[in-house]
């Protein structure tokens, strides 16, 4: 299982940070995400949705956040703004 670490990170990082991992590996594969910032506790859930991707588990661990996600067989397009951000 692929591993990130994006503690430190806040919205809309961790999201692309993430978005970024899933596009690197086959659909079927799992992360694990471990990050700090409670926005993703609402976002992640809506970004797998709407991208195809899975989460399978999230849970708290004193100060992190461990999520835990597979991803799916579609990858959702990147709007204009999206890309010309990871692009930078």
């Amino acid at each position: 299982m692929h591993e990130i670490d994006i503690t430190g990170l806040k919205a809309p990082f961790p999201i692309l940070k993430i978005r970024r991992a899933l596009a690197a590996i086959e659909p079927g594969t799992k992360i694990k995400a471990i990050a700090d910032d409670p926005a993703l506790i609402a976002d992640l859930p809506a970004f797998c949705q709407q991208a195809g991707h899975r989460l399978i588990m999230a849970h708290q661990q004193g100060s992190q956040l461990i999520f835990e996600l597979e991803r799916g067989a579609r990858q959702a397009e990147l709007n204009t703004d999206e890309a010309l951000q990871e692009a930078s």
